[in-house]
């Protein structure tokens, strides 16, 4: 009964936005209420008396770790119960109108091993902003003169500095003080990674926050312009959001209206005033930007959040980049625990900040202890017997199902789809091994831990299967299918009820689906391009041989392009045409692939050209990020990934 009125609940949420306050609270508080209903009913109904027993100190330890995971669950609930939107804030605010005018901004862009073909489009895209008063500096640890002279050519400012110190936060900190020392110093430090491109509204839209004299950093979310190796690996990259894409669109908004936000380092600006305030970027951690936000709101400042796509940049290409980048942030994380800022140590840390920096702790350890735990349970029953839960199927659909059904409908509610279950899970036991590694050493190892840069712009022209990971799952896999086989044919241990036997089986069931598609995820699929293509619905002019013709612009990028047209003339391969493209101009292509109605083309660009096919590429009109997935759709995907 708890599940059908859950599920009745439900169906009214179709026609409710999910930026509606009241509703949005209720379904948070409802779903927080049996969250806590549900663990009672463990504390009370399920947990032997307390003995020297492996059994019974296996069924407290594993209760234990549902509590203080379900603590972390409960803090997200809390945070989640409200939103806020900031562009209509923005619209009402233009930086024109600010006192003093716009703010001068000076835009940072650290970078220590990025190719050239990365930093020129970074590069290109911070000068082509639609700002008034703003400057580029390019932050070279790797201390590259085809760097200094690119910068040169593009009109950016280039600096190096004595040693690489402190990673990316000291390298920004050797800039910042210097530039603090200027006739005309910043008011702004705006932070580019060396990969995110910006469109030429960022500055301007993120700078009309400040007009709260309170608000010390502005953050904007992350965009890919390619798909990250979950989003290939699972085959269908134009269906599946990103891995980062619940947490932007969702979560930082939801942080943004408790006032507990903070910066993701790229694509956001800081007042340059407060950060000196505060000595500079942080160096304790390696995740300097949480830390920051952290330490301003010691100051009685806070973060806020512009959820629009105003920049966007590479996401990890390979599976262990993803995994490295993966492992840097929950170090950094816990090394914000060791510091006086942490949420658990005294310090100026407001204490709803201090709640929902705990929620990021718990994340990164104890989802990944809660997750191995799951996989690794059942496989002890089915195999010897060894029992921690003590319930039956119809305890747990009673008790846990409202609850299961409940959190499942609310996320996916608020999130528009971006959040699937199965998929969240498995990508939580993708990254176990790694989050319990860094958690580790970030909580108990050397506090000086290197920053660790994610190598970006790669290709690779074939499949790559991760066995260090892979193996694991299926090895897991196997042991979870054989111990249903092992029961089948000998039958159930001892006199064990038939509902716990069902209860375990289909907690197996569950397991191996997940198992099957983190191992999925661990097929590297090929990318053949370092430059992604956009679709496009514009037009082009061909000018092939005499005759000039008006052809559909099917797809763009840095390297070329595809027309189509019912009548192109005859071309052969390698022949040379222009195409004139807005906001380009005509641009000298050679054709590499001819069809039936289109051709394949390659540019031939000018420095100018190039220049301007960028800006037009990052303009913000090709965002691709996918935001919503529907259960349906993403078990169609993974049954094509393993069958089709």
């Amino acid at each position: 009964m708890p599940c059908l009125i859950i599920i009745s609940l439900a169906l009214g949420l179709r026609f409710v936005r999910p930026e509606q306050p009241q509703v949005r609270w209720f379904a948070a508080m409802l779903t927080a209420v049996l969250l806590v209903r549900y663990l009672i009913w463990r504390a009370t109904d399920t947990l032997p008396p307390l003995a020297m027993d492996p059994m019974v100190l296996g069924s407290w330890i594993f209760f234990l770790i549902e509590v203080v995971g379900s603590l972390a669950g409960l803090i997200l609930l809390h945070v989640l119960s409200r939103t806020i939107d900031r562009s209509d804030e923005v619209n009402r605010n233009p930086v024109e109108g600010h006192p003093g005018g716009p703010p001068l901004i000076d835009m940072l862009i650290p970078t220590y091993n990025e190719q050239a073909e990365i930093l020129y489009r970074t590069i290109v895209g911070a000068l082509a902003q639609d700002y008034p008063r703003f400057r580029v500096w390019v932050l070279d640890d790797g201390k590259r003169p085809w760097l200094r002279e690119m910068c040169e050519e593009l009109g950016a400012h280039y600096r190096i500095r004595g040693d690489n110190s402190h990673g990316k936060a000291g390298n920004m900190n050797a800039t910042f003080w210097d530039l603090m020392k200027l006739p005309d110093a910043p008011d702004v430090i705006a932070v580019l990674d060396a990969d995110f491109i910006a469109t030429p509204l960022f500055l301007r839209r993120a700078a009309a926050l400040l007009h709260d004299p309170r608000a010390a950093l502005v953050q904007t979310p992350q965009h890919f312009f390619n798909p990250d190796p979950i989003q290939l690996n699972l085959g269908d990259p134009g269906r599946i959001p990103d891995e980062q894409r619940f947490f932007f669109d969702v979560i930082l908004a939801s942080k943004d209206a408790h006032g507990t936000a903070f910066s993701c380092g790229t694509s956001s600006m800081v007042r340059a005033g407060a950060l000196a305030q505060i000595g500079g970027f942080p160096t304790e951690s390696v995740t300097e930007d949480i830390l920051l936000s952290i330490k301003l709101t010691g100051l009685g400042l806070h973060t806020v959040y512009l959820n629009e796509p105003l920049t966007a940049g590479l996401a990890p290409e390979g599976l262990q980049e993803y995994l490295t980048q993966r492992g840097r942030w929950c170090l950094g994380t816990m090394q914000i625990v060791r510091t006086p800022w942490g949420p658990l140590t005294p310090g100026p840390t407001p204490l709803l900040m201090r709640l929902h920096t705990l929620d990021t702790v718990l994340f990164w350890t104890m989802t990944p202890i809660l997750r191995v735990f799951c996989i690794v349970v059942p496989i002890l029953y089915w195999w010897t017997g060894f029992v921690i839960v003590q319930a039956d199927l119809n305890g747990l659909v009673e008790n846990l199902g409202p609850y299961w059904l409940s959190c499942v409908i609310f996320l996916a509610w608020v999130s528009r789809g971006t959040n699937v279950p199965v998929l969240a899970d498995a990508m939580s036991l993708l990254v176990c091994r790694e989050s319990l590694r860094a958690s580790a050493i970030g909580l108990f190892g050397s506090r000086n831990q290197k920053f660790k840069v994610t190598a970006k712009g790669a290709t690779r022209d074939r499949t790559v299967v991760q066995w260090s990971l892979a193996g694991l799952f299926l090895g897991l896999a196997g042991l979870t299918l054989g111990g249903i086989v092992l029961r089948l044919v000998t039958g159930p241990i001892g006199d064990t009820p038939p509902g716990v036997e069902a209860r375990t089986l289909f907690w197996r069931l569950y397991n191996l689906i997940l198992l099957a598609v983190a191992a999925l995820m661990c097929v590297e699929a090929p990318r053949f391009r370092k430059e992604k293509r956009v679709m496009t619905d514009g037009s082009a002019v061909v000018r092939i041989g005499g005759r000039r013709l008006t052809a559909h612009l099917d797809n763009l990028s840095l390297q070329g392009c595809r027309v189509s047209a019912e009548e192109l003339p005859s071309t052969q391969v390698g022949e040379v045409v222009t195409v004139t493209i807005d906001d380009v101009g005509e641009v000298t292509a050679e054709i590499r692939l001819v069809r039936e109605g289109y051709s394949q083309m390659a540019f031939r660009l000018t420095a100018p050209q190039r220049a301007a096919l960028v800006r037009k590429l990052f303009s913000g009109e090709y965002r691709q990020s996918v935001s919503a997935l529907s259960p349906g759709q993403f078990f169609g995907i993974l049954w094509k990934r393993a069958f089709g």
